[in-house]
Formats: structure tokens, sequence, C-alpha cells
């Protein structure tokens, strides 16, 4: 008796939602997100449990307080977090549900302040936010969740790398862990997304427990492709906004990128550039790079995708045909994909809605940055199953 198959997770660095919205599909109740940008609570808040809650959102600064730096809040999040799981916990027999923290900690700073800006308190943060992710190991030790997930970018595993001394501080406080390298495409998210996904469990009084990063879905038996995700959405022209469809609004673009777009091949290089029907639209600065490495850089600049395969990887810039291979793959449709693209090629559901509304350069931000629902589904149910 007094025995639960309930799980319940923390989502850290929640932004949008996407670990929250994942984790919610794989039949985890989530108690809270935890972000410390205020304009993200609108568009995280539309996640709801199974049983109609919606998690909270903890608008708090997740740094210590310390005399270096006294607006840490990470004080006010404990508080806040115990009152939470307290409230899941059964008052006859003292058991908590399991526990998971997700901690998807951004690799790139909160803020841009210039260094001449910047207070010394800003200074301090910005020095620390490539160690967000050891930010939450007083947390951990704390409340001992059963199970932890993380995702990052590539490059945060190495010898030395926080990652590592995230691990060595787990493994002191009795868990056992392990991070892998996978390509998103591998579990159903269409688009070329390579990232660490850290797993790890609490051993308790189980002796050998082990837990492995899966590659792949194996139930997965092909890549979505760019047109099955995007395919059914209404054409737009550059700088068109459909008036009922939220978030499928595409930028403007100028006579010389309109040109740009209107002659890029679906998949291909921007080597067409140099042969368009209107001349030669190759950069300046791109011509005075290749001079001077001997070779093109920036290649998928001005690049279009391929509808019958998956896409790249959504970043913060996605909306924008300057900063990667971000034109819509159908040659009639000349412009960059549109926030509400770039959310469904990062799997959000399609009811999904990016606030504000008016601010897509912000919405494509909190898409770039947003861990897939579909992969972290996925992992929801695989650390369900590892859990002792």
């Amino acid at each position: 008796m007094g025995r639960t198959n309930k799980v319940v997770a923390i989502d850290f660095f929640c932004g949008a939602g996407g670990m929250t919205n994942g984790l919610i599909q794989a039949g985890i109740h989530v108690l809270a997100g935890v972000d410390n940008k205020a304009l993200c609570e609108q568009t995280y808040s539309q996640n709801v449990n199974p049983n109609g809650s919606h998690p909270k959102f903890i608008c708090k600064d997740i740094f210590p307080k310390t005399d270096t730096y006294p607006s840490g809040e990470q004080h006010e999040i404990s508080k806040q977090l115990s009152l939470l799981i307290d409230l899941q916990t059964n008052k006859k027999s003292g058991k908590r549900p399991k526990l998971i923290f997700a901690i998807c900690a951004p690799c790139q700073p909160f803020t841009n302040i210039s260094h001449i800006e910047m207070s010394e308190s800003r200074k301090f943060k910005r020095s620390n936010d490539s160690n967000l992710l050891l930010t939450t190991v007083q947390l951990i030790n704390k409340f001992r969740p059963d199970a932890i997930i993380c995702e990052n970018v590539e490059g945060i595993t190495g010898e030395g790398s926080v990652l590592s001394q995230f691990e060595t501080q787990l493994s002191d406080m009795g868990y056992v862990f392990d991070a892998k390298v996978i390509n998103a495409a591998k579990f159903g998210v269409p688009q070329n997304r390579r990232r660490t996904i850290g797993l790890a469990v609490r051993k308790g009084r189980r002796k050998g427990l082990e837990i492995t990063v899966p590659d792949a879905d194996p139930d997965l038996k092909k890549y979505v492709t760019v047109s099955e995700t995007i395919g059914h959405l209404p054409a737009l022209a550059a700088g068109e906004t459909h008036p009922t469809i939220k978030n499928h609004r595409a930028r403007a673009l100028s006579d010389i990128n309109l040109k740009r777009i209107a002659s890029a091949p679906p998949g291909g290089s921007n080597a067409y550039l140099k042969t368009t029907r209107y001349g030669d639209l190759s950069l300046n600065c791109h011509k005075r790079l290749e001079a001077k490495a001997g070779k093109a850089s920036f290649t998928d600049t001005y690049t279009r995708m391929r509808g019958d395969d998956i896409g790249p990887t959504i970043t913060t810039r996605c909306v924008s045909v300057s900063n990667g291979r971000f034109a819509h793959y159908d040659t009639e449709q000349n412009r960059g994909i549109t926030p509400k693209e770039a959310a469904l090629l990062q799997t959000f559901p399609d009811e999904y809605i990016f606030y504000p509304e008016d601010r897509g350069e912000f919405a494509a931000t909190l898409i770039g940055n947003a861990v897939p629902p579909r992969l972290a589904k996925f992992f929801g149910r695989y650390l369900k199953e590892q859990m002792p």
C-alpha cells in the first residue's frame, strides 16, 4: 500500500515548453517550468496535464544568491518546488511520486548586453552562463529526483567539460549517468538536429544499475520529411501574414534577396548565386571570405530546404534566409519559413501558439531554443521504464 505509479517532473530552463509538452505526452505530470524570461509564460502556459491542471510557471533567476550575485533566486525556486512536491506526497505513507528533473540549460547568455553596459553582477552572470547546468546541482542534492534528463548542444561533451563535471557530481550523489550525441531525425523529428542527451537514474539500493542513451527510436520506420510536416499550410509570399493561422507570417525580403531565393534550387548550395538569370548575386562579404580562405564559406545561406528530405537544424534565426537553409522548399514560394512552419519542424502540436504573436523574431528564438516535443516524449517514456 502507498506505492504510486505516478511520475511528476520539473522542467528547468523551460522556455516555450517543448520539453514539458513532450513529457506530458509521455504521461508524466509536469509540476512546474522554471525560466527567468517572463515573456515565455504565455506560450509555456498552454501546456495542460492529463488532469486538466497547468504546470506552474516559476519566473526566477536560478543562480544562488551570493554577495557577488545578490539577485540570485534559487532559494525562492527551492521553496516553491518544495510546496509543489509536498502537495503530491501521500499524506499517510509519506511517499512522493517518482520525480524527474529535466534540465535543458541554454548554451548562450540570457542577455545581449555589451560588456561596457554590464554591471559587475551581470558580468558575473555572463561569465557563468556556460555553467548553467551546474547551477542545478544544489537543487538535485536537496530534492534527489529519481531521474534526470539533460539536452544541450553537441559541443557540451568532452574531458573537463561542464557535462563531465556534472556527471562527476551526480555520481557523488548516487546516480548512474550516460550521455550521447544523437540526431533527432532518428526519433521522428524532421530535421538534421544533433544534440547531446544526458540521462541519469538514482541507484538507491539497486547495485549494478546502468543506463544507456538510445541511438534511435526503434519504432521509427523512416525519416519524417519537410513536406509531410509543413506542406499542408497555405502558401504565403514574403512579407505576408495569414489572416487566421497564428504565427504563419513570412518576413519581408529586399528586391535582391527575392531574386536570390527565386533562383535557389531545393537542396542546393548557394553556388547558384554566381550564375542566376539576374546575373551574379553573390554577396561581397562571401567573395572576400572565399578569396581569403581559398574556398566557399557559409554555403547554406540563401538556400532552400528539400521537401522530400529532413530539414536543417532549426535555430533561433530560422525565419531569416540569410542565416541558413531556411527558404521554403516550394519554388513557387520565394520566402523564408514562418515561425509556424519552424514550430511544426520542431514537432510542436499544430495548435501551439507562440506569443507575442507580432514578435516573429522572438518566436523564432523560443522555437530554435526549444527541445522538440517528440524527442522529449520518447525520452520521457524511456526514463519511466528505467526508473527503479
